[in-house]
């Protein structure tokens, strides 16, 4: 009796540890074949109208296990120039990376250069002369590096009108008329407007104007919007 006792035991025994052997086995299998399967072997950079290098290593080496929204928060810290930051996983081991960057909003002509803005004012670069889709805003504010803000407290104020209005309705050209002033040209309107104060409430009072205007089958020649009482000329 004591030996079957000990006979069932040992085979007992042997049972757990032959499963543990394969379950530690399969497991470390696994775990090879993940990381294995998983490797980044190739990292593409997608990056329209941009140069830009990326430090590859701050990636990590398996597609499984990226830390993606980490990266991306730190990818927007570091380029200015990017609105958003987009990861594509092309099993087993390519990644993608899809650099997008921040929309022109309006042509910028400072001291004879054109440069391409945001609608926050960061300069995106040189922009050839000749683009016309874009509202052009022509001020002093000097030379502008590329990744910077625009200082002009006239381009924030235009940049302020334009955000508030249709795009329909946007002027061609916005001028610095004087150190106060700015000069707008839609058509055959002209609008002047202030460089400080509440430029939306502007734009909304040209809407306003221009609505009950064009219900007449006419626009104004000059709608100066500078003081507290718009100013209206046919």
């Amino acid at each position: 009796m004591t030996s079957r006792l000990h006979a069932y035991t040992i085979k007992r025994f042997i049972r757990i540890a032959v499963s543990v052997f394969l379950l530690i086995t399969i497991t470390g299998l696994l775990s090879w074949l993940t990381v294995r399967a998983f490797t980044i072997q190739s990292i593409v950079v997608d990056a329209p109208l941009m140069s830009i290098e990326l430090d590859k290593n701050r990636f990590g080496k398996n597609l499984l296990f990226l830390p993606t929204s980490k990266l991306r928060e730190e990818l927007l810290e570091n380029y200015s120039l990017l609105s958003d930051v987009q990861f594509e996983k092309k099993y087993p081991g390519t990644l993608i990376v899809h650099l997008i960057r921040r929309n022109t909003f309006v042509v910028l002509v400072s001291e004879g250069v054109s440069y391409a803005i945001d609608e926050h004012g960061l300069v995106l670069g040189g922009i050839e002369s000749g683009e016309s889709r874009y509202p052009v805003l022509t001020f002093r504010c000097g030379a502008l590096a590329v990744g910077s803000t625009v200082p002009c407290q006239g381009v924030r104020a235009s940049l302020a009108f334009l955000l508030r209005l249709d795009a329909s309705e946007y002027p061609s050209r916005m001028v610095e008329k004087d150190s106060v002033s700015i000069h707008a040209i839609r058509g055959d309107t002209n609008i002047f407007l202030p460089q400080t104060g509440d430029l939306g409430a502007k734009a909304d009072t040209l809407q306003t104007i221009t609505e009950g205007f064009r219900i007449k089958g006419t626009l104004p020649t000059v709608i100066d919007l500078r003081f507290e009482k718009p100013i209206i000329t046919n």
